[in-house]
């Protein structure tokens, strides 16, 4: 059982699982690889301190001389921690091809931790850049990837509504921010998402609202003892009650700030400058105007000569009045000019990322068609190569069938030349060229048939699948006699005084059939067969001796009943 015939079936099955261990080969590599464990002590050891000590983590990464020569699992891991590193340390993370070796490594898959923390870097980067979309993506996708709720998914969040409300998208930062609430609820860091959800209340003019938040996130921070938190508190509550025009309680926690963050403080003392010029306390607010106006940037400077000018006209100092409105006239033109350029600025980034996008999509959308297109031709051509083969499949079936059906002629003929001629040696020389070309044809039908396959099966199988497969014996055995009808038709007539089995046996002897499976596909009522069952507890080698025994007796039994010629052809080739 050496030869093994194509069918349409057997190469689509072949296709599909070479398809299907391709793809499983991909995803275990893929999986290894992102599974494997990193070497380095350094990366192990600044991981542990990232938290607590993010500049000795810094001064331990930035100590790695080679990090390209490290395994593609500590190379990735390096690449975040110095992101985050760097991002801790205040420093600007600028480009964003370090943090990209990470995010290729962890990919956007699979939920982890570092792949989370890899998408939130990267964000952070395009954050820097003023790239807010990109932000924003990369943000959402490091939240889907985030196994636990933990610290970590709360800053997330809270960066999330800080891109959302620099698009002045407040409906979404304030859900973001409630998000991070829920989270850090109960816990020491309530306080920012509080803090956060007020602003944004603020901002979309529900004072009461935002008072409330605030006076709950003023709590939070006084049980915590935070004083940079509450001196912050204190003066968002003093700019709330500001906008509500309740000048008192403005005043009250304005101060309050000044008393917790000092003189110093020159943003906290600007506010205090236009409270009291909403108090009508002109001197007070001239004093605060003037206080701090070196340390502040150009917008803090422009407020303060508005504010000088708008004392100076209650006061009827005209001159003064001038020459305030003049400093304000100069900065406001300065702001306009930088508002001008920061809105261009933003425009042509706007546009760039568009563009980007846009370039991105139609490279997605091109790729995708490229592997649809060249999928969908892979399967016509296969389709195509199934029919031809089928096609030529059965041509070649009806040509056997076709050659078998003028053998049977031929033999017709054979026998009347027998009537007819005296030339015995010739006619026996006849017989046997036909008889050869019949037992070729015969095999050759037979191995375009499924039962090829179960013979093969059977040679291979242990004792157990055989057990299995006794089922299959009634239909293999009734296929072997369809493809083998004329040579047994032919033994039968020549030999009357063969049996059925004998026939059979012929054929599987011809077929090159190993003992046990000969043993497997007699008849079951054969004596051989009858023994095999009844002795099942003896051992294999005993049953193996006895089925060799009752071939051997059939065999002498045939060699009796036929032509040594016939004999020599069928049981030329020794019983496996």
């Amino acid at each position: 059982m050496k030869t093994r015939c194509c069918y349409p079936k057997r190469y689509l099955l072949l296709f599909f699982s070479l398809l299907v261990s391709v793809g499983s080969i991909l995803m275990s590599v893929s999986l290894s690889s992102c599974s494997s464990s990193v070497k380095s002590p350094l990366l192990l050891s600044a991981d542990s301190l990232m938290e607590i000590y993010p500049d000795s983590a810094l001064s331990i990464l930035e100590s790695i001389s080679s990090p390209q020569k490290l395994p593609r699992a500590d190379r990735a891991l390096y690449a975040l921690l110095l992101t985050q590193a760097r991002h801790k340390n205040y420093i600007a993370l600028g480009d964003d091809s370090l943090i990209k070796t990470a995010v290729e490594y962890y990919g956007d898959k699979k939920k982890s931790v570092r792949a989370a923390k890899a998408h939130y870097y990267w964000g952070a980067t395009y954050g820097e850049k003023g790239y807010t979309s990109f932000a924003v993506d990369e943000y959402l996708t490091a939240i889907r990837l985030m196994p636990v709720r933990d610290e970590f998914l709360a800053m997330i969040y809270d960066n999330l509504a800080d891109c959302y409300e620099k698009d002045e998208l407040f409906d979404i930062a304030i859900d973001a921010y409630r998000e991070a609430y829920q989270i850090l609820k109960g816990g020491s860091q309530q306080t920012y998402p509080l803090r956060g959800i007020a602003r944004m209340c603020l901002l979309q003019n529900k004072k009461d609202s935002a008072l409330f938040y605030y006076h709950q996130a003023l709590d939070c921070a006084l049980a915590e003892q935070d004083s940079s938190l509450i001196g912050a508190l204190y003066h968002d509550l003093a700019m709330a009650y500001n906008e509500k025009k309740d000048y008192i309680q403005a005043d009250k926690y304005v101060s309050k700030a000044i008393a917790v963050q000092g003189q110093d403080a020159v943003n906290v003392c600007l506010s205090k400058a236009q409270i009291m010029l909403n108090l009508n306390k002109l001197d007070s607010a001239s004093y605060f105007f003037r206080k701090n106006i070196d340390q502040l940037d150009i917008y803090g400077r422009a407020v303060c000569y508005d504010g000088m000018y708008q004392i100076a006209k209650k006061r009827g100092e005209w001159k003064t009045a001038t020459e305030n409105i003049d400093a304000y006239k100069v900065l406001y033109d300065s702001i306009q000019f930088m508002t001008d350029n920061e809105e261009l600025n933003r425009l042509m980034d706007k546009h760039q990322l568009e563009e980007h996008k846009r370039l991105l999509s139609e490279h997605t959308k091109t790729l995708i068609f490229s592997l649809v297109t060249a999928f969908f031709l892979l399967m016509v051509v296969c389709v195509f190569y199934f029919m031809w083969n089928d096609r030529k499949r059965k041509k070649h079936y009806i040509a056997l069938q076709h050659e078998l059906t003028q053998k049977r002629v031929d033999t017709m003929l054979l026998k009347e030349e027998e009537v007819s001629e005296s030339n015995k040696e010739d006619l026996n020389k006849k017989r046997s060229e036909l008889t050869e070309r019949q037992i070729q044809l015969c095999i050759s039908v037979l191995k375009t048939t499924d039962c090829y396959d179960q013979l093969e099966a059977l040679e291979r199988a242990t004792h157990k699948q055989l057990l299995m497969m006794r089922s299959l014996r009634k239909g293999i055995r009734s296929e072997i006699s369809n493809a083998f009808v004329d040579v047994m038709m032919n033994l039968k007539e020549r030999y009357p005084a063969l049996t059925g089995d004998d026939i059979f046996y012929c054929v599987l002897s011809l077929l090159c059939c190993s003992k046990t499976v000969m043993m497997e596909l007699m008849d079951a009522t054969s004596d051989a067969l009858k023994t095999f069952e009844v002795q099942r507890s003896k051992s294999v080698e005993e049953l193996m001796d006895a089925t060799s025994d009752a071939l051997k007796t059939r065999k002498n039994r045939i060699k009796n009943k036929m032509d040594a010629q016939i004999f020599d052809r069928v049981f030329g080739v020794d019983i496996q």
